[in-house]
This record gives C-alpha cells, structure tokens and sequence, in this order.
C-alpha cells in the first residue's frame, strides 16, 4: 500500500502518480501479497459506502479518479493529486509500459464488449488473455468461474461488473481467487472494446468525460451527476476531519 494517501469521503485515496502506483502492482506481481485495485470517482464515493470497514482491513490500492475527487481534495486539504489516475486509461497504459509478459483474465460486461476487448488488449504489450467470462454468465456459476481463473493462473484479472457490485464481488472473493493483482475496471471494456464512445481528447484533458457521457446516456446518468454529486458533497464534507493522514504525512512516494 501507499505510503502516503489521504481520505476522502471516508476511503483511504493512494497519494501517488501513476509510476507510484505501477510500482505497488509490480511488487504483488513479482511475488509480494496480491492486491486489490478501485478507482474511486464520485460514484464510487457514494455508492461504496457499505464497504468501507471492509475496505479499510483489505489489501487494496484506491486511485483518484476524475475532477470529482481533485475538487474534494481542494476543498478539503487545499492541495493537488499529482494526476488523475482515470481507470478507463490506466489499464492500457499499464499494459503498454510494462516491460514484462502480463496473462490477463477478463471477467464481465457483455459478451461483445468482454471479448472485444479481449481483442484489443492484445495488442497493447505482452499480454496473453488467458481467458474470458461476461457478466450474465458469471452468476449461473460463479464456482466454476472462480475455479477456471485459478486454474488458467492470469497475472492480472480485470473485473468489470460495475460499482459497487465489481468491488463488492471482489472483496467477497478475494481469499478464493489466486491472482496476484485484481482490478474493478467498471466500463473499460466497453470502451476499449469500441461498444461505448469516449469524449473526444480536448473534453477529456479538461476534465469533462463525464458530461459528454451524460450527453450520450442521460436516462442512465443524470442521477449520478446531479443528485449523486450533492450527496458525494455532503459525505465529503462530513469526513473533512479525517481528510489527511498523519503519520504518513512527510512520507514520499
């Protein structure tokens, strides 16, 4: 785990860039404890609530992710994360960075965005799928799951079943999987898949995805970013106190 992070809205938020983070995931796939990876934007915020006790006794790495949280950390410690570790884009860049072979597991979404995805994650680096589930067939046989990702032994197993529910699952089943990194991934495969579009680059650099997808998907989204906005304010107002860590506090990362 980080060294140094700080919470937000009741979550211990790694305070670290993405080379930071890269080293955590590194050290588990070279043999270190496994390790859980969330991002945590808003949703996650909200939504994750229930975890939290859980959360805080896990062996899991929690990355910033989008405008939500830097404007907390703004408002509450009046200072900056070193960037935004946005999910959709840590994966693939993880992948193409990495100077070593990385056997994948991919497991949810829809059966087109999985195994598009699949393809196109072959194409990022080193990396071997070494197998695929979607997210309707996982709950007619999560044993059988379970059994077969212990089984084809992936370095990396991607979860994508949305939050909380991938988050929950993961720490449900963490004890039984045997991999030594597992990521909640949320709609990664849609997009890499090329199911979802994403913002174009200058909204996305300005920190706007989100309205852009709420442009392409109001119905869904127009709870998350109006009501769920003002209530992700008002946890992370109530957790102000909290906000640094302070034995960590002259650490680096």
């Amino acid at each position: 785990m980080p060294e140094k992070f700080v919470r937000i809205g009741g979550f211990a938020i790694g305070d670290c860039d993405f080379a930071g983070a890269r080293r955590h995931i590194e050290a588990s796939l070279d043999g270190g404890p496994k390790i859980a990876v969330f991002f945590a934007n808003t949703h996650f915020v909200v939504t994750c609530q229930p975890l939290r006790e859980r959360l805080s006794a896990a062996p899991v790495l929690i990355l910033n992710d989008g405008i939500g949280l830097s404007l907390a950390r703004r408002l509450t410690l009046k200072s900056d994360f070193a960037e935004n570790l946005n999910g959709t884009d840590f994966m693939p860049r993880l992948l193409r960075e990495s100077t070593r072979p990385s056997r994948l597991y991919l497991l949810g979404s829809t059966e087109a965005s999985v195994e598009g995805a699949a393809a196109a994650f072959t194409k990022m680096g080193q990396v071997d799928i070494t197998g695929t589930c979607d997210g309707y067939s996982l709950w007619s046989g999560q044993d059988e799951v379970i059994a077969e990702i212990n089984a084809l032994k992936p370095d990396i197993l991607l979860v994508a079943l949305g939050c909380p529910k991938q988050e929950q699952w993961i720490l449900d089943h963490f004890d039984r999987l045997q991999v030594p990194a597992i990521f909640a991934i949320g709609a990664l495969f849609d997009f890499v898949s090329g199911q979802q579009a994403r913002a174009p680059g200058f909204m996305r650099k300005a920190g706007l995805e989100w309205l852009y997808r709420l442009w392409r998907e109001p119905r869904r989204l127009f709870y998350r970013y109006t009501i769920e906005i003002l209530l992700f304010l008002r946890i992370v107002l109530s957790n102000a106190s909290t906000a640094a860590h302070p034995a960590a506090a002259d650490s680096k990362d």
